[in-house]
Order: C-alpha cells, then structure tokens, then sequence
C-alpha cells in the first residue's frame, strides 16, 4: 500500500524518518507526490569556450593553474581555470596542514567536469563553488534535485524517489475517464517527473500533474461552497466617522470605492467574500480598518489572520494605533507568545472582551472560541490553503475579507478566486512616491554598496537580497552564505548588518525584528523579505541576480522601501547578458504599475523556466504555476464546473473524492 511508512525504503531508519517527516513525508505517498524542485541539466557537456555567463551549465576540459592559499580562521580559497579560458573559484574549510582535501582531489585530475552557475569576469567568465566531479558524471539528462534538510542529501531524495517508484503501480487514476485521454497515464507521469527520459517527456508529465493538482484545487473550491445566511451589519454610524475623520491624508477614489463595496457588502444579508487586490502600498489595509471599525460598531468580532509571526505583530499594533483610541480592543495572538499570556487573549475573545484579534494560524487552532466573530480577514490569500480559510470561517458565521498584494490579470484572478468578488486598488496615495528602480551592470557592484553606506550614514535602513537557496548535497546553501558573509566583512563591513537565510529556525524572526526596531542598519536574505513587512525607515534595496527572480516578485521586493517620508530606491543586479533576461528587467526597471508588470511577466515568460528559480509565494501547488498555467487553470475550472453539474457529491467517482482528502487545500 501507498501508505506504508518511509521507513520501508532502503536505508531510511527511525532517525531518518523523523528527519523526512520534517519535510512533510510521512509515507511511501508522500515521496511519491515529493517532486524535484529543479533539475540539474546535464544533457549537454560544454567545452569552456562554449560556456555563456548567466546560464548554469556542466562543463568539460582540463584543470589548470590549480592553487590554495589561506584567508582566515581555517578558512582557504581554492582558485583554478578549465582550459585557461573558465575561472574557478572554490572557498573550503581547512585548518590542517598541507592541501586541503579538494585541493588533493583536483591534483590528482587531469581532466575534470563542473557544474555551476556562469558569472561574467575580469579576464574570462567564472564559476564560484561549481560542483566538480573527475570522472563523467552517473547520471546523464536531467538529474533531479529536491527539496532537503539539514541532515538528507539529494543523493538519498534520488535513492528514495527510485525506491517508491516500486509501488507506483497501486497508483490509481483519480480524473473521470473523459479527461484522461488528453493527458499522460497518472504512473508514469509520476515516473518521468522524478526521471525524465527527456525534455519533452518532462514536460508532458509536469502538464498532466499540474492540470490534476488545479483540478482538484477548483474541485475542492467549488465543492466547499456553502450557502450560509448572512450577516446584515448596522449602518455606518458615529464610530465609523470617526475613523474617517481621524485618518492623516486623503483617500483615493480607489480607496472610496473598495469601502462603499466593503460597506454595501457587510449592510447586506448577503455574506461578504470578497478579495481586496491592490497594488503595493495602496493603501489596502485602510479597508481591512474600516472593516474592522464597522463590525465592532455592531457588537461584533475580528479575526485577521497573516502569513508570519513579524508581520502579524507589525500588524497588531498598527490596529491598536488607529482603533485603539475609538475604543476598540485589539489583541495579537501569536505561537511566539508565552502560554499564559495566550491563554489570556483566548479567554478574553470567548467572553466577547476583545473586539480584533491579528495572529497567524494560531486564531484557526481547536483552542480559540470566539464570542461572536462576524467578520474574518485574511491578509496574503496566496499563503493560505483553502481549508484554512474554511477553518477559519468555521469559527462562526463571519463575512469575508481577503487581502492580496500580489496583483494579477483579472481574468486570471476571476479563475482562481472564482468564489471571491474581486476589488482592485490600483492607485497610491500622494504621499506614496514611486521607488526608484535601476538596472545595475556587476562591475559597478563597488558602487552600489558604496551608496548603501551613504545611506545608512545618513540614519536610513536597506535590504539586501538574494535568490532562494535551498540547501543541496553540494553546498550550494554554504557558498550563499559565505557570499553574503563576505559581503558583510567587506563593502559593508562600517554597517550593523543582520543575515537570513531559509535553513534558520526562529532566530530568522528575531532578526527581522531587531531590523524593524532600527538595530541593523542591513538586512541581508537568501529568503523573501516578507510581504507585507512595514519598517518605513529602509530607503534602499539591493537584489542580487535579479535575473533568477519573476517579476511580481521584483515588484513585491521593492515595494519594501520607500514606506515612509524618504523616496526609495531599488538596485537590479543582473549577471545575465541575455537579451531575454535583460527584456524581463527592463519591465520592472520602466514601470511601477504592478497589474501591469503582472501582465507583461505572463507575456514574457512563455513556456515557463523549467531549470530556473521557481515561483514563490505559491505554496498551495507541487507543479502548477498560476501564470503559466493559465490555459490548464481555466480548462480545469470549466471541468469541474460541469461535472458537478451532473455529479455534485462525487458519488460515481469514489477515486477522486478519495483523491481530494490527500489534496492539501
């Protein structure tokens, strides 16, 4: 059976197995349904002539100019070139005598193949940390990379992946029979996503998951729907104006639109599901405000639940700041906090004593009753499944808010939150001034952080960001850390500076916070700057390889600074010559408008970038990307749509009801 435990594969015991849990993999299923997050293309061998800077590529020739010398605390730097014409740069701990241990293994090699991303350089293009190998690498085509923790090399993912694919026969179908002839077999889609024979074959499997998983994200959507009475709130009163009266600049008539239809929405008996889609620093919270004000004017209770423990406590004292004085109680309830002080806030919203309540997944918990929750609120849509807003919804009989900054074409929105009414925020108040958005060549990097200094000498705050790192069985996680080690030592070695990467637990969080109290002048991450993050101080912005990066996520990143009195400013650092990537930056570099960006990454994108960065702020789908997937998104709405017609409870197909319980909406 699929359910078996991990710990029938080869080579996984009790210790591993609580490893693997930690990944969300339980049984022999959860392997299978465990896709590469990358793949490692190692159809092509090139010759170092060949190589082209911004790619990732596998390269052949002869090691040369092999030397090692120390830098500090046990720390050496191993420098080569492939054929005198592709630098090789390695950094290696090492506090014995003599050679280190990979000095000695490329000594020993004459001809040596490496594997690594192609940065421009001073004499010749450059690889730093590519991994090396000297003898042709075992596995040709494309080599799979997954998802790892501390502990769980890809080496092992592949052993087990292989070792699951045993049992993939009890695989069943879950798609009504007249849907599975257009796509590939469920198994063997399975198969050729963790091996693919090819290009194509990778392509024709990942198109099969992707429609399955956004088949049953639409099956789950739709089938959860459930006609529940309204609640008809009072109409806007003394508090409400006082809210109004209180706010320190003028609405835009974007802002005045989404609040009459908030308005009209919570006035009627109707329930209220709708979506607030606006562009970053719109001003979306407002709405979620005076939604807040208007429920607690009748008698009721809020619940607003965000992505992160940081931005869950930014947001609590911004309630408390403007709904504190008009005597509305808000609380923050957060898994960061002590279990006393939590125990109080959930007796206080059982009594009815708190009016809001701001947290993370801690407000769905079995813990927390509510007295009378009459409207819910969920920031960030994209970070949260639909069962967890069900889960929410099922804490009484609230209207629903959903705040989203991530702006997306309608027509795409209209399909994904196709149980949603859709409010779109597209203008910035006045006092909102564009970010100042440069496109940066690498040989002027000195420059760039020069500024940063300037800036932060003057008593204003950056970011600094790099692509997502996961950390892999070569140390890809090690050489991002030691780059922005480096760059912490180095050109920004006058500047307080704070490191993140996605491998840190909770002190990734105590970070962010000492940032947002003005205790780092720097910020510098491997991981998203969280959405939605507010420290009005932090004027400057610098993404490394901006190229690796979509573009709603340049937007999104950017939009971090520049939130209070100060303009700000974003630099791109590119090291990809291509006229493609240069295209795609160019975009971001020209506009500010994100509906607009979102459309232009859709037209630019095409087929999608099956070797790249994959999308983030996607966590709902293994496969399926939004954007790319447009066409597989609408077929599986208008899918579903008509099997429910014929068969709302599923009865003639047992396979997918089953299906749609491992589905994690």
């Amino acid at each position: 059976m699929l359910n078996r435990p991990v710990s029938v594969l080869p080579g996984v015991g009790e210790k591993k197995a609580k490893v693997l849990k930690g990944l969300g993999l339980v049984t022999v299923r959860d392997v299978l349904f465990s896709f590469p997050r990358t793949y490692k293309d190692f159809q092509r061998v090139l010759r170092p002539e060949e190589v082209q800077p911004g790619e990732t590529q596998l390269v052949q020739g002869p090691l040369l100019h092999l030397s090692e010398r120390p830098i500090s605390q046990g720390r050496r730097l191993v420098q080569a070139t492939l054929g005198g014409q592709l630098g090789l740069t390695w950094f290696v701990y090492h506090r014995a005598v003599g050679p280190s241990f990979l000095c000695r293994k490329l000594q020993k090699a004459k001809q040596v193949w490496v594997y690594g991303l192609v940065k421009e350089g001073t004499l010749f293009p450059e690889m730093t940390s590519p991994e090396v190998y000297t003898s042709p690498p075992e596995h040709q085509g494309l080599m799979p990379v997954y998802p790892l923790v501390s502990g769980i090399t890809n080496n092992q993912r592949v052993n087990w992946a292989r070792a699951a694919l045993r049992f993939v026969g009890e695989l069943r179908e879950c798609l009504p029979p007249e849907l599975c002839t257009s796509y590939m077999d469920r198994q063997e889609a399975i198969r050729q996503i963790h091996f693919p024979a090819d290009l194509p074959s990778y392509e024709r499997a990942r198109e099969r998951l992707a429609f399955e998983e956004l088949f049953l994200f639409h099956l789950g959507l739709q089938r959860g729907q459930r006609q529940r009475a309204g609640i008809a709130h009072a109409p806007d009163g003394e508090l409400a104006s006082r809210f109004l009266a209180r706010l320190p600049f003028e609405l835009t008539d974007d802002q005045k639109a989404a609040l009459l239809q908030v308005k009209e929405d919570m006035e009627s008996p109707r329930p209220m599901r709708r979506l607030i889609q606006g562009e970053v620093g719109s001003g979306k919270t407002i709405v979620a405000e005076y939604g807040a004000v208007k429920a607690a004017a009748s008698g009721g209770q809020v619940a607003m639940m965000v992505p992160t423990e940081v931005l869950a406590q930014q947001m609590a004292e911004r309630f408390k700041a403007s709904l504190g004085p008009l005597g509305i109680r808000v609380e923050l309830l957060s898994g960061n906090m002590k279990t006393k002080e939590q125990d109080g806030v959930r007796r206080a919203l059982a009594a009815g004593e708190v009016d809001v309540v701001v947290g993370t997944h801690a407000l769905i918990t079995d813990k927390v009753e509510y007295r009378n929750l009459t409207l819910a609120i969920v920031d960030e849509q994209h970070r949260f499944g639909v069962r967890q807003r069900a889960a929410l919804l099922g804490k009484g009989n609230p209207d629903l808010l959903v705040m989203s900054a991530t702006p997306i074409p309608r027509s795409l929105a209209l399909t994904i939150y196709g149980d949603l009414d859709i409010t779109e925020i597209r203008q910035l108040p006045a006092h909102r001034q564009p970010v100042d958005t440069r496109l940066i060549h690498p040989n002027r990097r000195a420059d760039v952080y020069r500024y940063v200094l300037s800036r932060v000498q003057q008593g204003e705050q950056a970011y600094v960001v790099f692509p997502l790192v996961e950390e892999s069985e070569h140390v890809d996680l090690k050489a991002a850390v030691q780059e922005m080690e480096e760059l912490r030592k180095g050109l920004l070695a006058e500047a307080r500076v704070g490191l993140i990467h996605g491998q840190m637990g909770r002190e990734k969080e105590e970070v962010f916070q000492a940032f947002a109290r003005g205790e780092l002048d720097v910020l510098i991450a491997t991981t998203v700057v969280e959405v939605g993050m507010n420290v009005p101080n932090a004027t400057v912005m610098v993404i490394e390889n901006a190229e690796r990066f979509g573009l709603a996520q340049l937007h999104q990143l950017r939009g971090r600074v520049g939130r209070g009195k100060k303009p700000g400013i974003c630099f791109l650092l590119a090291y990809s010559n291509s006229p493609q990537a240069r295209a795609r930056l160019e975009v971001v570099r020209r506009s500010n408008d994100g509906f607009f960006i979102a459309e232009e990454d859709l037209r630019l994108r095409g087929p999608g970038d099956l070797l790249g960065v994959r999308q983030w702020g996607q966590p709902l789908f293994r496969l399926a990307d939004l954007q790319r997937d447009r066409e597989l998104l609408q077929a599986a709405a208008e899918a579903v749509r008509e099997l429910l017609s014929r068969d709302a409870l599923l009865a003639g197909y047992p396979e997918l009801a089953a299906e749609l319980d491992h589905f994690p909406i």
